[in-house]
């Protein structure tokens, strides 16, 4: 089966649900169709006042396994052009995780750490031969659907806000029960000895990173809940 990365970003305005939740149904949309959905990735860009974004500027990337290629999933273009918020300005990128090459994982970090273009984003793309389209409004959205495919075949930099089974863990988990998920974790060289059966207190909200292109959680001990917990802590906006 082929890997197919479906980035997406500017799907929202000030008052509907984000971009990540899109990027969640959109996920699932795949899978009716007969996809085997992976995971779903938020990828975080340049916060500068220069920058129109509705709340952190953050894209999403939606990775599905498919046997038809990249062309299975070009229903996403329609697909988020009809549900985007009104006054939003989406853009859809859709590439084969294998064909992404550097330049477009190049144009995703330059995205972190300065102001880049339109312009740079249709240029990477067409270069790269990667499909990506404007669905309305200033069509400012392609910077970050292209960055998020770029990062999420990087491999390094985002966090998984979906993967098969990592929204019904319970407030209170063992480790195995994280562990079967996929999800490699990370207890931060701290000198304890570990069992599968120890409890995690999920704070009812586990993100992995994207480390090394898998998801990875790092954890630490609490005495004061005598159980592992999550490092990263949920913001207080919900971003998906």
């Amino acid at each position: 089966m082929t890997t197919i990365l479906i980035g997406l970003d500017d799907t929202d305005n000030e008052t509907s649900r984000g971009t990540g939740h899109l990027a969640r149904m959109l996920s699932r949309e795949c899978e009716r169709r007969g996809m085997r959905p992976l995971a779903v990735t938020r990828h975080q860009f340049l916060v500068d006042p220069r920058i129109p974004y509705t709340s952190h500027n953050s894209g999403a990337c939606v990775a599905v396994a498919s046997d038809n290629g990249a062309t299975s999933a070009t229903f996403a273009f329609d697909f988020v052009a009809e549900r985007a918020a009104d006054g939003s300005d989406p853009g859809v990128c859709v590439a084969e995780a294998s064909a992404v090459e550097p330049d477009v994982t190049e144009f995703g970090r330059a995205a972190t750490s300065r102001i880049v273009t339109m312009d740079d984003a249709f240029r990477v793309a067409q270069s790269c031969r990667v499909e990506l389209r404007g669905l309305g409004g200033s069509h400012l959205g392609v910077i970050g659907a292209l960055g998020s495919v770029g990062l999420r075949a990087g491999g390094n930099e985002g966090r998984f806000i979906d993967l098969p089974g990592l929204r019904e863990l319970p407030a209170r988990a063992a480790l195995e029960d994280i562990r079967r998920l996929g999800i490699a974790l990370d207890y931060g060289g701290v000198r304890r000895e570990v069992s599968p059966n120890d409890p995690c207190d999920t704070l009812e909200w586990v993100r992995p990173r994207l480390v090394g292109g898998e998801p990875v959680l790092p954890l630490e001990w609490s005495e004061q809940r005598h159980a592992w917990i999550p490092v990263d802590r949920k913001r207080s906006r919900p971003l998906e």
